[in-house]
């Protein structure tokens, strides 16, 4: 079975943003399922394909950042894609102030623990890792040990099996900090 977990965004719901920013090409990047790419290094193509780990923090991430004790009894491997479903995109519409609002965040414990567990990706369905002034710093943070945050994720409660892979399609951008991508799942 395949299932796309990319957000599909309408014009109108991100124009009214997109008029707020100095440089709308650059923020152009950052709607939607993107990755963030703000040293602009370059993504080893290896990473296309890769080992998928779910974890379904829905039941607290609204109420507690996502902590290392979250994750300890999930088998994250070298190279892995983790995937953190908070369904907070299931329960806010992709644009809407609630959604980009207070929205869940992984605690800094967590994300050092990912890095040193030498992951690939960590995707999200939410804003970002870490929200605010941290959002930035974060990504920053994984992307100099070679891991790249995916955003705003989306269809985290169709995958039914803990045995999947997932697929990241992603365009180079010399330019762009953020990086539109698709990210499919096959089970």
């Amino acid at each position: 079975m395949i299932i796309d977990l990319t957000t599909k965004v309408c014009q109108e719901e991100i124009e009214e943003w997109l008029n707020t920013k100095e440089n709308k090409y650059i923020a152009s990047g950052h709607i939607g399922t993107h990755l963030d790419t703000y040293l602009k290094s370059s993504i080893p193509l290896e990473y296309f394909k890769c080992k998928g780990v779910l974890i379904d923090v829905s039941e607290f991430a609204n109420k507690r950042e996502i902590e290392i004790k979250d994750v300890k009894h999930v088998d994250i491997s070298q190279n892995s894609f983790i995937l953190f479903r908070t369904s907070q995109i299931e329960k806010y519409r992709y644009g809407s102030k609630e959604y980009f609002h207070n929205h869940p965040q992984l605690s800094q414990e967590l994300i050092n623990y990912l890095i040193n567990k030498k992951v690939n990706f960590i995707g999200i369905d939410c804003a970002g890792i870490r929200r605010g002034e941290e959002h930035g710093p974060a990504d920053i943070l994984c992307e100099e040990n070679g891991i790249y945050v995916i955003e705003n994720l989306c269809e985290l409660n169709k995958i039914a099996s803990s045995n999947f892979t997932v697929y990241t399609m992603w365009l180079d951008d010399s330019i762009a900090t953020g990086l539109k991508c698709r990210v499919i799942v096959e089970q």
